[in-house]
């Protein structure tokens, strides 16, 4: 309904599991490219823990988009079936001809076609959702069909998907064998506020989102605050809120409107329950009437007891209220919630160099620095009172950093870069030109061809030749950015940084499966493909402006991009 109004292609909060809308969040990468891994080398058992609403059907279709060519899988997601039935859907789903109709007879025609799968070089994955809801003889066949190996390899690999009761079920006696044999466990969390700010951010690009984000600052942390990081409720609540601004005309989404979406979930909740409640109450009438009747008897009876047969005041006429209303009830403020939605301040960061003597004004990093959070989607940041409320360094520009950190995203200070990598990293930076009064920041707005458009904090734009821009710069930027991927490769390429940049370089076709787990000559090569198709000196080395070009292309169109054709 509201689709049109804020230029959307597609309804963004919608609660079927489609896989465009994952937002890959740190732990979503790592529970994707744990479980690939495991399928990939055939570890066997697998289980992903979620509770209800975080994801985990939607991360089950990602993850089966993600899986290399050679792998087939097959996705149960019906639970409630016997032994037999589970062997027959599964075979059914991998398109094998059913053989028999006993729970023996289809395991030995699978395993005929596992045998001949695994001579091929190809892998087979079970996922099986809602596991929580099978029965114990469903997942003694689960064990059974895993048993399904060579001497060297195991020929099936099975995910089962479940919520924590799956835990407590395998934590049975009788299937102690089944509970041993996974392999890997991964467990999906709730987001936290920073993540699902990213996510509310995420659906509304993947939509069609065009412009600058509709909801307020403020409307993103009651959406957390009410949701606390469940997709699912996240989904709700922001769908609701924008149907509210969609008929009050309103192309902002503000704390208020959300208040109104969750007051509105919550009232048809009581309806419904309510409905649900009121429909039986015709037949137990008068027998409730009779009992209620000599309870509320027995009640005024014990309390004239107690109080020496004196009638007992109104606490409402005592206090000089109105008859017929209580006292006003106390608030009770959770804090919790207010304190994770919004961060505090980081602790003090060297102050940029704008703050040295002879340094410019530090209104123009404030204008600059509002305008790169524009391109961003921040909608706050010409709002006097936002500018007002940034931490500041010393010689009072503002923090950059921390600055960014507010606004969910990062910033990182690039010393000694030349023209070349910063168009290769294509991204906004506020970079120091030297001038008679001393250095003068800049923003670097985009490329075209061999200038660069510049901003200053006036807003004029200039084009400047590329040469004439090395020449005149201080080497240094500032760079604002999503750091999307969460690859900390500052501990060197460790195996959660392996797999996450595997993942990311497939997902960008720069890597074919299967995906590698240590930083071999395969991964170097595709880190090599993809610095020369951005534009650096393909050295094969991970690195901050890699990884920083990365952020931009795998953000795709919701990154606040400067590159540009050469």
């Amino acid at each position: 309904m509201y689709e049109a109004f804020f230029s959307l292609e597609d309804p963004p909060f919608v609660l079927t599991p489609d896989p465009r809308f994952l937002l890959r969040a740190r732990g979503h990468h790592e529970i994707l490219s744990s479980l690939i891994h495991g399928i990939t080398s055939e570890k066997g058992l697998m289980a992903l823990i979620g509770d209800v609403g975080t994801g985990k059907t939607t991360l089950c279709r990602a993850l089966v988009r993600d899986l290399p060519k050679d792998v087939q899988s097959a996705l149960v997601l019906n639970p409630f079936l016997s032994g037999a039935e589970l062997v027959g859907a599964i075979m059914d789903d991998l398109g094998v001809e059913r053989r028999g109709s006993t729970a023996g007879e289809l395991v030995a025609a699978l395993g005929r076609y596992l045998l001949a799968a695994g001579a091929e070089g190809k892998t087979v994955v079970v996922i099986v959702d809602e596991a929580q809801q099978m029965s114990v003889e469903a997942l003694e066949q689960v064990r059974i069909l895993s048993t399904i190996e060579t001497a060297t390899r195991k020929l099936l690999q099975i995910v089962l998907v479940g919520q924590p009761e799956l835990e407590d079920k395998l934590g049975r006696w009788e299937l102690r064998q089944l509970d041993q044999r996974i392999r890997i466990r991964c467990y999906l969390k709730p987001l936290s506020a920073r993540d699902t700010y990213r996510y509310v951010e995420h659906r509304l690009r993947i939509a069609g989102l065009p412009g600058a984000l509709p909801f307020t600052r403020g409307a993103l942390a009651r959406v957390y605050r009410h949701s606390r990081g469940t997709p699912r409720v996240i989904n709700l609540v922001s769908d609701r809120a924008l149907l509210a601004a969609f008929t009050a005309g309103a192309r902002e989404v503000t704390p208020d409107l959300v208040k109104v979406a969750v007051r509105n979930l919550a009232g048809e909740r009581r309806a419904r329950r309510g409905w649900r409640a009121a429909r039986p109450l015709w037949r137990a009438a008068p027998i409730a009437a009779t009992i209620l009747g000599f309870l509320l008897l027995g009640g005024a009876a014990a309390t004239a007891y107690r109080s020496g047969w004196r009638p007992l005041a109104s606490p409402a006429l005592s206090r000089g209220e109105p008859a017929g209303r209580g006292p006003a009830q106390p608030v009770a403020v959770t804090t919790g919630a207010v304190a994770a939605a919004t961060p505090p301040p980081p602790a003090a960061r060297p102050a940029p160099s704008a703050a040295e003597p002879g340094a410019p004004a530090s209104e123009d990093w404030r204008v600059l620095l509002a305008q790169v959070l524009a391109l961003w989607g921040v909608k706050e940041e010409h709002s006097e009172q936002a500018v007002k409320a940034w931490p500041v360094s010393a010689g009072g520009v503002p923090d950059v950093p921390a600055v960014a950190e507010r606004y969910h995203l990062a910033a990182t200070r690039l010393g000694d870069i030349d023209v070349a990598d910063l168009r290769a990293i294509g991204l906004p930076a506020i970079v120091e030109v030297h001038e008679r009064s001393g250095p003068r920041p800049l923003l670097v707005r985009r490329f075209e061809g061999d200038t660069a458009v510049l901003t200053a904090p006036a807003g004029e734009e200039a084009r400047v030749r590329l040469d004439s821009l090395e020449a005149s710069w201080t080497r240094s930027a500032w760079i604002i950015w999503n750091d999307v991927d969460h690859i900390d490769y500052t501990r060197g390429m460790t195996p959660a940084a392996v797999r996450a940049l595997a993942a990311r370089l497939r997902a960008l076709g720069y890597l074919t499966p299967p995906l590698p787990t240590t930083n071999n000559g395969r991964l170097q090569q595709a880190v090599r493909r993809f610095q020369s198709a951005v534009g650096f000196r393909p050295d094969g080395v991970v690195g901050l402006r890699t990884i920083l070009a990365l952020s931009r292309v795998s953000a795709g169109p919701a990154s606040a991009s400067v590159a540009a054709a050469r």
